[in-house]
């Protein structure tokens, strides 16, 4: 364990555009600028300029529904985190790659490349998810059962983590005098036959000298869970009331401890959604000027794929028609984004607009609204009484929102002691002080 002071963890969540609304339609830049690498450079230059410790990129194997009016990430994230490496010196890298429509050896080989590549900046948030339109991508007819996503998961990590391990730090002799290079006494082959792969090894990549990358787990089912705590260093979640998620970070801190693990090796991330403006009001009336950037049948398509609906199921100007929603998805015990957002419009009383514009604010996540001394508190709130270890930023808008978070917030987290005034180190693991 690191022994500096604990700070509070932020990554900046690389959503093209923003978080809010539609965004990208106000921009002064084309649209085709939010899925190009000079957009996602911005992102990460703003948030190393403001020693945040990663940029955070998610991904999904097939297109959505949310993509046809918004900008997505289009690049490959290997590709584009390898360019960001290059552009950067601290920030961490974070890439998502899914366990479900991978090879084992193939992604442990790209991270250990761009591990080296970057200085030890990287980190993986693997997920299982994938639907069927995924599968069809991979010459699969349907995705597999969660049950079995989960068990490939498992075995997947184990794979990769024993692919790193099979080529470690000091796997270069380079003895000029006897022209060895590799030492096979330390790199080793680790002959792994399980029920979904067999992997001969050793890795073919340069030697992780700055320690593995930093593994990541989001989703929040038993199985989520359960994995998370075995092989996770981060998890993220989302929690829209404190006292939630500290239950979250204590009971992931307790199967840590089961599992063998340190309870302080794995911290928790939930999601936080920014809207920052110099007053409250102020911020209230960007966060509606940039929902209503969304067309109503665009809303309506956005509200129907997350509730797992028909579109013609739906009518905006309605109540909100609980009676076409599956028992499966409106069960509150869940913590899906799903069920977040249903436990939001039962509590609210809201209609279906009403559940549409939830939706695109981006309430399954916690979100603040307001000027720089809320945003702050909020953050210092939650960190000060043990809800979490630290935030994904979601941005309304982007770099522009994240430029002022960096220029007005953070100065006043590192008053209260709780963000760095520099690098202390040159990992993504040093960043998160595992």
């Amino acid at each position: 364990m690191a022994d500096h002071p604990r700070h509070v963890i932020l990554n900046a969540n690389l959503i093209p555009g923003g978080t809010i609304g539609s965004p990208w339609r106000r921009a002064a830049e084309p649209a085709a600028h939010f899925v190009g690498i000079e957009h996602y450079l911005d992102v990460a230059r703003t948030a190393e300029r403001g020693l945040l410790d990663a940029v955070f990129l998610a991904d999904s194997p097939d297109l959505q529904a949310k993509d046809w009016n918004a900008p997505s990430r289009l690049l490959d994230p290997f590709i584009a985190q390898a360019v960001v490496a290059a552009n950067t010196s601290h920030i961490g890298l974070i890439v998502t790659a899914t366990t479900s429509y991978n090879d084992p050896y193939n992604l442990a080989r790209s991270f250990a490349a761009l591990s080296a590549v970057s200085g030890g900046r990287v980190g993986w948030n693997y997920v299982v998810t994938g639907g069927d339109a995924a599968a069809r991508n991979y010459s699969m007819d349907a995705a597999l059962p969660k049950s079995e996503r989960y068990a490939r998961a498992a075995e997947f990590i184990d794979v990769v983590t024993a692919l790193w391990d099979s080529a470690p730090a000091d796997a270069i002799a380079g003895d000029k005098a006897t022209g060895r290079y590799l030492d096979p006494a330390v790199v080793r082959p680790i002959d792994h036959d399980g029920k979904f792969f067999r992997v001969a090894g050793p890795l073919k990549a340069p030697p992780l000298t700055h320690g593995r990358p930093v593994l990541i787990q989001a989703g929040a089912s038993t199985h989520g869970v359960e994995l998370g705590a075995r092989t996770a260093d981060a998890v993220y979640s989302a929690h829209v009331d404190p006292a939630a998620a500290a239950r979250r970070r204590a009971d992931l801190r307790s199967r840590a401890e089961a599992a063998g693990r340190h309870p302080d090796s794995v911290k928790l991330l939930p999601g936080l959604i920014i809207v920052l403006a110099d007053t409250e009001a102020a911020a209230r009336r960007r966060e509606r000027e940039l929902i209503d950037l969304i067309p109503d049948d665009v809303q309506l398509v956005n509200l129907a794929d997350r509730l797992g609906v028909e579109p013609d199921a739906l009518e905006l100007d309605a109540p909100f028609p609980w009676d076409k929603i599956p028992d499966e998805n409106a069960d509150a015990g869940s913590r899906g984004q799903r069920a977040v957002l249903l436990e939001y419009v039962r509590s609210s009383g809201a209609d279906t607009r009403g559940a549409a514009r939830l939706l695109a604010s981006g309430s399954v996540h916690a979100k603040v609204v307001g000027g720089p001394d809320q945003v702050a508190g909020f953050i210092a709130d939650w960190f000060a009484s043990g809800a979490c270890d630290g935030f994904n930023l979601m941005i309304d808008e982007l770099p522009g929102g994240l430029a002022d978070f960096v220029d007005h917030v953070v100065p006043l987290l590192r008053r209260r002691g709780i963000v760095r005034s520099e690098y202390e180190t040159a990992t993504l693991r040093g960043h998160y002080g595992l």
